[in-house]
């Protein structure tokens, strides 16, 4: 804008500049020309009148007043006689040709003074001449001056370049005031400019400070409140954006919203977790080359047919088969136009795990209940008819109905436990001597140890005591000491506890049966059983590791188990104070 500014001065000062100076020499040109006319007709009118009141001049006289005059006034000197003969000239040096047919001589012979301008032959030059008229008493005819062009054009060229240099300094100094003056109206857009670049940029509410009144003041008053009125709206939606951003990323259900075309508009990291598409933008591409899936496409099929949202539920393979739920809702702007389907894909795996857990549990409840009651009831029916009378019979049966009952009782203990454990509900918290609890559970199942299996415990000098429930840590132990024995008929359990700064560890390993490599990830499920001939045989209820799983969790531990078929099993239980 400054340059377009200062070329625009540039062409009016020249244009300006040249009119101005070819107008004043036009008129300084004709000036000087009328002025050396009229100086040169005076001074030859001055030199007839000389002429006029000497006496009167033989030819030879003639000649020395021309001379003379003609180095006094520094010009040629010519008498003319009437009829055309040349009587003297102050440079001739021959005889003249006759002079009648010049346009000056002749009308000086008219009585007029007259000038006029040609090359002349004698002198090889351009010249001036003015003749007058002169009339003496020996003498009449015409008194002619001459005047070579050399010296007009002289003056005329001094006069050029004075006008020249004059038009230099003066386009130098126009072309200064133009530049300031284009550097002062442009100063304020060149801030406009550079504050609309900021904006451009991302830096918004920036100023302009001007002095300038009139329009470009008013301008930039108008550009300041627009930058702060576009700063306050562009934080609100930065601030929208932000904390819908926010709640996006904070959910774990992947969002994604497509137009009619199935071109992903926007999503979520929980569609980048789902579809496991790493750290590429998926902004802009097709959902089916970002994720193939018949269920999400029914979906969006059946949300654009009904114009409502629709929800259903299935499986997904992408890698691994997972449950997913999927909802879509249409987007519409304010005047109903729709923009495109808005998706949320919830994993559902672990709420059907649950629920196949749930399911699973109730079902084995109902068996492991069903169990002892049917056998206790068949025993009671078979005492009711008659076999109550038979003493021997009867105390084995009532015996038989006693070990059930027990069991049942075990079983019901085992379920409030672990419902208990679940709610994570504990508020007996005391500095436990995991050591003394140690001791205390091997004085209590040591008595179930065969002959041939040896329980070792070797303890630590020094246990940082462990803040816990203490009847949690000691049912914990109780569990799995109480598997490692009834899995060992021949061998030995060792126990093993020691803390560090951060960590209290505990280990019960055992030289029994083992468990298969297939088995291991299960082994934690509520009523698993590896044999289930044996474990019933032995009267276990399907739940003590389960319940030891929940206590460790309950405390943020980690529980891990090692073993190998007719070698034994290690499991470590690592707690953090």
């Amino acid at each position: 804008m400054r340059r377009k500014i200062f070329i625009t001065y540039l062409i009016l000062i020249v244009v300006t500049l040249t009119a101005a100076v070819g107008v004043f020499w036009f008129k300084g040109y004709n000036f000087i020309d009328d002025q050396s006319a009229v100086q040169y007709e005076s001074q030859a009118r001055m030199l007839a009148e000389i002429f006029s009141v000497q006496e009167e001049y033989d030819h030879m006289d003639y000649q020395e007043f021309v001379d003379t005059y003609g180095r006094e006034y520094g010009v040629r000197i010519t008498l003319i006689q009437q009829d055309g003969t040349v009587a003297a000239d102050s440079q001739a040096l021959g005889s003249l040709d006759n002079h009648d047919n010049r346009e000056e001589v002749q009308e000086a012979l008219k009585g007029v003074t007259a000038s006029a301008r040609r090359y002349s032959e004698t002198m090889q030059i351009q010249t001036f001449y003015t003749a007058v008229p002169v009339t003496t008493p020996g003498f009449q005819g015409v008194l002619r001056v001459s005047v070579p062009m050399a010296e007009l054009n002289s003056l005329t060229a001094e006069l050029l370049q004075t006008v020249l240099a004059a038009l230099v300094f003066i386009c130098i100094v126009a072309l200064l005031m133009a530049d300031c003056f284009s550097r002062y109206l442009i100063r304020p857009l060149d801030e406009v400019t550079k504050a609309a670049e900021e904006i451009a940029d991302g830096n918004y509410g920036g100023k302009i400070h001007t002095r300038q009144n009139g329009e470009i003041g008013r301008l930039a008053y108008t550009f300041n409140e627009m930058s702060q009125t576009l700063r306050i709206h562009v934080d609100r939606l930065e601030r929208r954006n932000r904390e819908l951003e926010a709640m996006l990323c904070s959910m774990d259900s992947a969002v994604a919203a497509i137009d009619d075309l199935n071109t992903i508009l926007f999503y979520n990291d929980g569609l980048v977790k789902l579809t496991g598409s790493g750290t590429r933008n998926l902004t802009g591409q097709a959902l089916y080359s970002v994720i193939r899936n018949s269920l999400i496409f029914d979906v969006v099929d059946k949300v654009r047919k009904r114009g409502d949202s629709f929800v259903q539920e299935g499986r997904i393979s992408n890698g691994q088969d997972r449950y997913i739920r999927v909802m879509g809702t249409p987007l519409h702007e304010l005047e109903d136009k729709n923009l495109g389907v808005l998706l949320i894909i919830e994993d559902i795996t672990e709420i059907k795990k649950l629920e196949n857990m749930r399911s699973d549990f109730v079902s084995n409840v109902t068996h492991e209940l069903k169990t002892p009651l049917t056998s206790i009831r068949g025993f009671v029916d078979t005492l009711k008819n008659g076999a109550i009378h038979n003493e021997k019979i009867a105390m084995k049966f009532l015996d038989i109905i006693d070990i059930e009952s027990e069991r049942l009782y075990h079983l019901i203990q085992d379920i409030l436990l672990l419902s208990e454990i679940e709610s994570k509900n504990d508020y007996q918290i005391e500095f436990c001597e995991v050591n003394q609890v140690i001791g205390e559970v091997i004085e209590l199942l040591e008595p179930k140890s065969s002959e041939h299996t040896q329980l070792i415990f070797h303890p630590q000098a020094y246990v940082k005591p462990y803040p816990c429930n203490r009847n949690r840590i000691k049912q914990l132990l109780i569990n799995l000491v109480d598997n490692a024995i009834k899995n060992t008929e021949v061998g030995q359990v060792q126990i093993s506890c020691y803390s560090s700064d951060h960590e209290l560890h505990l280990e019960v390993s055992d030289t029994g049966i083992g468990i298969k490599e297939e088995a291991l990830p299960r082994i934690f499920e509520r009523f698993y059983r590896i044999d289930k001939g044996r474990s019933r045989k032995q009267g276990g209820t399907g739940l003590g590791l389960s319940i030891v799983k929940h206590i460790v969790e309950m405390y943020n531990g980690n529980i891990q188990v090692t073993s190998k078929p007719n070698e034994g099993t290690i499991f470590t239980v690592t707690l953090p104070y």
